[in-house]
């Protein structure tokens, strides 16, 4: 099967703009923190939920971030954050009715999409980190009746990955659980599920309608899944931790940043 790929350039905020930055040389491998989040692109409380989200990234100021349902409108106002102008690279300025996006601190060398067999519009977005480290974001077609089409897409991402990235890390919403034997099936054992590495059986649900209650109100069907993950495949990144974010809603309303928990992990190079 051939992949329809093609590569493009990180932007930056230079002189009042975003521009096209010039690829960054190589560098030294160096500890990385990466976060990885479905902000949910529904309406419900959208600003309030927007203006936490970008509260909650600028306080933890991890190296990369790979966000999943962004948004025109998340996009233009996450656009305009001071935090992300002073010292972030992104992988976009305009995204369709809702998208992925990479924001990095480390200086990105090359990024690349991977269109892939969706009814959805769903792609994989990778970028290439001066440091050495691909990290790689997607949104997994969705819904359970599309289980061969994530085993599909997973045939298509996991290879792509491993025949030009040495190392690499891939994570977003892959809209299955550990307990989907079809899609799990097509897991590829080189890449190390990051979660049950480090913290064994703790479930990990990013989608908890215990927790969450706002989920529950608006969606109203009880949720416990482990579906937004991260994989890597590396001899020089070893995984440290992994926690989930956004866990707590930021109002007395009982509001959530998103229907999702976050994850972000800490990746040591291993000497």
């Amino acid at each position: 099967m051939s992949i329809d790929r093609f590569t493009f350039d990180a932007l930056e905020y230079v002189e009042g703009r975003w521009e096209v930055v010039v690829p960054a040389p190589r560098t030294p491998p160096v500890d990385l923190r990466v976060l990885t989040w479905n902000v949910w692109f529904g309406g419900h409380m959208f600003e309030e939920r927007r203006d936490a989200l970008f509260v909650e990234l600028a306080r933890r100021r991890p190296d990369v971030v790979a966000l999943q349902e962004v948004t025109p409108e998340l996009l233009e106002a996450l656009l305009e954050q001071p935090w992300l102008r002073a010292e972030w690279q992104i992988s976009t300025r305009a995204v369709s009715h809702y998208d992925v996006a990479i924001l990095s601190r480390q200086p990105i060398r090359q990024l690349a999409q991977i269109d892939l067999p969706s009814g959805m519009g769903r792609n994989l977005v990778l970028a290439k980190l001066a440091c050495g480290l691909t990290v790689a974001t997607v949104h997994l077609e969705s819904t359970a009746p599309e289980a061969a089409a994530r085993a599909a897409q997973l045939r298509i991402i996991q290879p792509a990955l491993l025949d030009h990235h040495p190392d690499v890390l891939l994570v977003g919403d892959m809209n299955f659980s550990p307990d989907n034997a079809l899609e799990t099936a097509a897991l590829d054992p080189r890449f190390i599920d990051v979660w049950p590495a480090l913290h064994g059986a703790a479930p990990g649900y990013t989608m908890d309608s215990d927790v969450n209650l706002m989920r529950q109100q608006v969606k109203s069907t009880p949720t416990h899944r482990r579906i937004d993950r991260m994989f890597v495949r590396s001899e020089r990144w070893r995984a440290e931790s992994i926690e989930l974010v956004g866990t707590q809603a930021f109002d007395l309303d009982g509001t959530f940043v998103s229907d999702h928990f976050g994850l972000e992990a800490s990746f040591r190079v291993d000497p």
